[in-house]
């Protein structure tokens, strides 16, 4: 293959030209992978090369054994490990000398390649020669590339492996890093380089920041740091004290007492979550974000980030932090800049305001609310400026939220609501802050008073329901989604119709029978798309329509089901146009579950057509969210259907199964197709016994996965696929019991018992896990009786059952450990 011509290719901005490049250059790593290393790290070190191809190269050669999330690493890492030595040692010695490169792009990606071979061969005990040659490298004073890219490689090394991995280096590690971070560093680049590997390493230096000389050493680097004349180095620096605030906060006394001017003088001790830097630091900091505030201009990109909006988003963090204690000071920002003729003064008293709405207590904020919001209404109408018209609504919609008990619907409801709609129509921005206000007043507002009942005969929003709605369907026509506001759009009338009171439902079939027409109109285009932007755009309109009609759905399940065979004609049509497109998927099956869950036994007219789409999206492996979402479906349907499942469910076994076996899929799709398999069990009863013994083998492995400590993302990945397997395992049961075979889950019983009693044993274990399996272990007593005796009169499952019945455990918990212990002292009867 001609490499160079190839990758040069795969950055076309010809896309027919980009996909036929990746395919091959795919195919060549399929057909000889030590090859096609080798021939991308020959590119990658070609001094002569283009600088482009260099890079595709280099990003190329790290993709091929670096995948994006840890499921599919193992099967990387495995493959470069079965390559011998003698080919892989010239391609870590190819990339090492790469890094010298004087082409910046190119030693820049080589350091990626580097880290990505390191996070293979460290954990493997392997290439222990790579960190004191880095070390070298570091202290290169004759190569300004060198030094850059190698501390660029050793802050990617600690962002990729475990810290005890590099434990027995890491004082020498920290000492190159910080060694290029000091004032004194007469490079820039270097020290920019050295400050972020810093930040990549402070978790593994934990042993450092232990001991006080090395500790106050690091610190006073990185506030030096703080003061470069390099904006790069000054954000890298505040980036590491942040992170060191975080790592490190019961440290950060000294260092805080001092930069905070005495702020520990305030004769308290407070406690390790929280020592008061920020209340102690307010009357220093809030001048200051006060006067940022009001430096906006007129001609701000709203995409770009300012001095005004962080100082915004500041000033949201402090209320947050110190709560009642931000009103006082804020409040004469407010009073005095919003009567201002400067319109950057009126704005800035806005977003103030506004930005003190979540944090402190609500008795505080609530005359001050009261008080303000007449004033907010006026200005949203009124006020000359679009830029303070955008905040009020921001503000509007924030008040909404978060102090909704102060609007009182018969004095401020419809003046707040002509405000929000006539703020509809005004820019994309301010049309989605209106959008967010509406959808919180018509969540909240529109409650049943009867907490017994699910029926709401009419609520304070319902005389506003037509004349919102009229407002928000052609928005959410507009061929372009600016500020995302035709998207906001569409969620507002999904929330509307959720939400809607019974005297309002004739204009949510309106609405919904409207969103079909769109839907048709939309599909009978779909030959007509030119481009990307044109797919994109049509995607995004289909999404947001499903999203409606399952609210419609939803809602009322008796309105929609004269609509059923045109929804799902349309649901048909869409799935299969839609090609791998996985957001439309999502939600086009999202809807298939939500008219199976409405239809009931009557869905199952369109299962024949609908059967092929579901099992193709089960074997989606590589794309999780459409595998993710035909698991979800497959459970509406069983729930849906019940024993009108059998015919299928020999299929969905398989589907179910396979998936639960791939090494491929991401592993958040697997507890939900356990819990899958539970309702499939539950749906065809004893025509489930088929799949019995194959079904407990794989449920008995899944019950083997393990975390280990501190690895918080598996520990709750294991709780979750906990629960699913009890939720399995009840389903099965019921499943049986109800077909009258409940004799064929017996033999199970003491492995299941014995898995329950180790995840009983387990302090991390979830609240679901502890009710469910009480459920379980009563389920068992009922139908096995003395015939398990010994299994259920162990001493755990006793504790089981007493913490079931602590005052403190939620009611469902208490109703299974008394049904579980009921069903024990039922044993001798």
């Amino acid at each position: 293959m001609n490499a160079a011509q190839l990758l040069q290719d795969s950055l076309s901005p010809n896309q027919a030209a980009r996909e036929s490049a990746t395919q091959q250059l795919e195919a060549a790593a399929r057909d000889n992978f030590h090859g096609y290393l080798h021939t991308l790290a020959t590119e990658l070190a070609n001094e002569s090369q283009s600088i482009d191809v260099r890079y595709a190269a280099g990003l190329a050669f790290k993709n091929g054994i670096s995948a994006r999330d840890s499921v599919n690493q193992p099967a990387l890492s495995e493959r470069w490990l079965s390559l011998p030595e003698s080919a892989t040692t010239p391609l870590k010695q190819s990339a090492l000398s790469t890094l010298a490169s004087p082409q910046n792009r190119a030693g820049s990606v080589a350091a990626q390649c580097v880290a990505a071979i390191a996070a293979i061969e460290l954990p493997a005990d392997k290439w222990p020669e790579l960190i004191p040659s880095l070390l070298e490298f570091g202290g290169n004073q004759e190569n300004q590339n060198l030094r850059v890219n190698t501390l660029q490689t050793v802050g990617y090394i600690c962002q990729v492996i475990s810290p005890e991995i590099l434990a027995a280096r890491s004082n020498e590690i920290l000492t190159a890093v910080v060694q290029g971070a000091r004032k004194e560093e007469p490079s820039h680049e270097v020290q920019h380089a050295a400050i972020a590997a810093l930040l990549n390493s402070l978790e593994f230096v934990r042993d450092n920041f232990e001991r006080e000389g090395e500790r106050n050493y690091i610190m006073q680097v990185v506030c030096e740091a703080t003061q470069s004349p390099s904006i790069p180095v000054q954000v890298g620096a505040f980036e590491c004290l942040v992170k060191i605030m975080a790592l490190y906060y019961e440290k950060m006394d000294f260092y805080m007492e001092r930069a905070l001017f005495g702020a520990l003088a305030y004769g308290e001790s407070p406690e390790v979550e929280s020592k008061g830097f920020a209340k102690a630091a307010l009357p220093d900091i809030l001048p200051v974000l006060l006067e940022l505030l009001s430096q906006q201009d007129e001609d701000d990109d709203e995409d770009d980030w300012t001095k005004s909006m962080a100082a915004a988003v500041c000033l949201e963090l402090l209320a947050q932090n110190v709560g009642d204690d931000i009103v006082q000071p804020v409040v004469p920002f407010v009073e005095a800049g919003i009567t201002q003729p400067d319109w950057q003064r009126r704005e800035a008293a806005v977003m103030a305001f506004g930005s003190i709405l979540d944090g402190p207590d609500a008795t505080t904020l609530a005359p001050l609310v009261t008080q303000a919001l007449g004033a907010l209404i006026g200005m949203m109408q009124s006020d000359p400026s679009l830029q303070v018209r955008d905040t009020v609504a921001w503000t509007l919609s924030k008040i909404t939220d978060h102090m909704l008990e102060v609007i009182d619907p018969s004095v401020h409801l419809r003046n707040l609501i002509t405000a929000l709609v006539i703020g509809l129509n005004a820019s994309p921005r301010t049309c989605n802050s209106c959008c967010s206000a509406l959808n919180n007043l018509v969540s909240q507002i529109s409650q049943p008073t009867d907490l017994l009942s699910d029926e709401l005969q009419t609520s304070a929003m319902s005389e506003y329901y037509s004349g919102i709605l009229k407002e928000l369907m052609p928005i959410a026509e507009r061929p372009s989604n600016h500020a995302n506001s035709r998207s906001a759009a569409y969620q507002t009338i999904a929330t509307f119709l959720a939400a809607s009171a019974n005297d309002t439902l004739p204009v949510v079939q309106e609405v919904a029978v409207a969103m079909l027409a769109r839907q048709e109109a939309l599909m009978a285009m779909h030959n007509q798309l030119v481009g990307m932007d044109d797919r994109n755009n049509w995607n995004d309109m289909q999404v947001n329509i499903c999203v409606v009609i399952q609210s419609f759905i939803r809602r009322s399940p008796a309105l929609a089901a004269p609509f059923a065979d045109r929804i799902m004609t349309n649901l048909l049509q869409l799935i299969s146009t839609s090609g791998k497109h996985s957001g439309i998927l999502e939600d086009a099956f999202a809807t298939v579950g939500a008219l199976a869950g409405a239809l009931e036994a009557g869905f199952n007219k369109y299962m024949e057509a609908f059967a092929p789409f579901l099992f193709t999206a089960l074997g989606s492996y590589e794309d999780w969210q459409v595998a993710q979402a035909a698991v979800y479906v497959a459970s509406d349907i069983a729930r849906a259907i019940n024993d009108s499942l059998t015919p299928y469910a020999e299929r969905l076994m398989v589907a179910l199964i396979e998936l639960l076996r791939s090494p491929v899929v991401q592993r958040q799709v697997k507890p939900n197709a356990i819990t899958t398999i539970g309702e499939v069990a539950l749906a065809v009863g004893g025509g489930f016994r088929p799949y019995l013994d194959t079904t407990m083998t794989i449920l008995s492995q899944a019950g083997s996965t393990a975390a280990a400590p501190g690895d918080e993302s598996m520990i709750e990945f294991v709780q979750t696929m906990r629960e699913s397997i009890v939720d399995a395992f009840i389903g099965i049961m019921n499943g049986l019991k109800d077909s009258g075979d409940v004799s064929a889950m017996q033999p199970y019983v003491s492995g299941i018992m014995g898995f329950l009693k180790t995840c009983w044993a387990d302090d991390y274990r979830s609240e679901g896990f502890c009710t469910a399996s009480l459920g379980l272990i009563g389920d068992f007593g009922d139908a096995y009786k003395a015939n398990i005796r010994d299994d259920l009169m162990q001493n755990w499952v006793q504790d089981a059952i007493a913490y079931g019945r602590q005052r403190t455990a939620s009611k469902q918990a208490r109703t299974n450990a008394a049904y579980a212990q009921q069903a024990i002292k039922n044993l001798s009867k």
